[in-house]
């Protein structure tokens, strides 16, 4: 007895297998494992097709090409991709084209130079290190980006950031920037000429308290020191200084450090140095602006973080004697 398909049945079986086609091409390879893919500048989906599937991360590069094409998804994002096993064609698809990029999130501490910074930077994958110090002291880009000054120390604010990984460290650089224009936007400048600062001068006292305060509440005696040495026309002697001139930022100062001719040794020269020292933060910049009402002319380290001011050179080196025990050495 022979037995006919209705024009009904017909169209849903029709229906049937190319939604089963399309499940099928839609649905991740089998033994498909969790990548990182790279979408260059420029490349389209044909050529991403082609090496998702070289890696078995689909199952037809025909298939995605045609879907980027029907669902006008294929204008992709470059950047590195981490493609999750099991994800779909279409998951994919979304992830290039919205520009789901890897990112990492990277905390900047206040008091961290360019050279902290640009370790952390490449720790979290972000960008080179090299790659990073080299941007930083580039005057045809700084001044591009409004950085007036030899290196961009003292010039990125201290924060946290999440970046794509694999950055440019130019956009790195200019963002870290961007944040510190916007709060110095938001602070009360007025006492800058009060005291003959320019913004340089300004970040470059901010970075001398945020090096030598431990405690919030110092920060403004501090400011009182260097600013009351200044106007007595004494040397800073601030060791951080010495430590920068150096490039060796952990371990003891020695006597041959503090003879160091380095423009950066406040011990031997006078007044500021060059460039800032650190990435000063909000409260440090507010300290340099706004010095406690004080005689204090020194101060030194109790070791807990807080410090003695003296007004005397009498009271300071009775101060040293009292809580700096070990002597610097040769």
């Amino acid at each position: 007895m022979k037995r006919f398909f209705s024009a009904s049945a017909l169209c849903f079986i029709a229906i049937a297998l190319a939604a089963s086609a399309l499940y099928y091409y839609n649905s991740a390879p089998r033994f498909m494992q969790d990548d990182i893919i790279y979408v260059n500048p420029g490349e389209n989906t044909h050529s991403v097709a082609k090496r998702l599937k070289e890696r078995n991360l689909i199952e037809s590069e025909t298939y995605f090409i045609a879907l980027a094409t029907l669902t006008k998804m294929n204008s992709i994002k470059p950047g590195k991709y981490r493609i999750e096993r099991a994800s779909s064609s279409f998951r994919i698809l979304q992830k290039i084209y919205s520009g789901d990029i890897m990112k990492a999130r990277v905390t900047i501490p206040e008091g961290f130079n360019l050279y902290s910074i640009a370790e952390r930077m490449e720790k979290h994958g972000i960008t080179k290190k090299d790659d990073f110090l080299f941007w930083c002291t580039n005057l045809p880009f700084l001044r591009s980006i409004g950085i007036l000054a030899q290196t961009a120390e003292g010039y990125l604010f201290p924060d946290t950031y999440i970046f794509p990984e694999e950055s440019d460290p130019k956009n790195v650089i200019k963002t870290m920037h961007q944040r510190l224009n916007s709060v110095l936007q938001k602070i009360d400048l007025s006492n800058m000429s009060k005291f003959g600062f320019d913004r340089h001068r300004l970040l470059t006292m901010a970075s001398l308290i945020e090096k030598e305060a431990k405690l919030s509440s110092e920060r403004p005696y501090i400011s009182s020191v260097f600013h009351n040495r200044l106007k007595k026309r004494m040397k800073l002697d601030c060791d951080p200084t010495v430590r920068y001139a150096t490039k060796r930022f952990t371990g003891p100062i020695y006597i041959a450090d503090l003879r160091n001719p380095s423009p950066y040794n406040t011990y031997i020269h006078y007044g500021l140095p060059p460039t800032p020292i650190c990435s000063p933060g909000k409260e440090a910049i507010l300290a340099a602006l706004n010095p406690a009402s004080s005689e204090f002319l020194y101060f030194v380290a109790r070791n807990d973080g807080s410090h003695v001011f003296s007004k005397t050179i009498k009271d300071h080196n009775l101060a040293v004697k009292k809580y700096q025990r070990k002597e610097k050495t040769k």
